[in-house]
């Protein structure tokens, strides 16, 4: 079964994490300071046999499907390519927009 997380902006340095299992909230939503320690909090959270994989979402965009552990181990570098892939959803909305 695959956990989806979906990670939110509420404010600056705040982020709410909202677990999903087939659609249905899993979790109570947690708020967090940064993307990177939703990520890492949220995958140690996971009980153990309560799902085998997990994906992280923000705004719409994803991390992948990826091993509980390997989230764990990646935070960083997941929540780094989430902002990179924010970042040209705006540089493509730019460009729309000036059409």
């Amino acid at each position: 079964m695959i956990l989806t997380i979906n990670i939110s902006k509420q404010a600056p340095g705040t982020y709410v994490a909202q677990a999903m299992k087939a659609d249905q909230l899993a979790t109570e939503p947690q708020i967090y300071d940064r993307i990177e320690t939703a990520i890492m909090e949220e995958a140690q959270s996971i009980p153990e046999g309560f799902a085998h994989f997990v994906e992280f979402t923000y705004y719409g965009l994803s991390t992948g499907t990826l091993e509980i552990q390997d989230a764990i181990e990646r935070a960083g570098q997941l929540a780094d390519r989430l902002m990179a892939l924010m970042a040209t959803q705006h540089r493509i909305m730019d460009l729309r927009g000036n059409i």
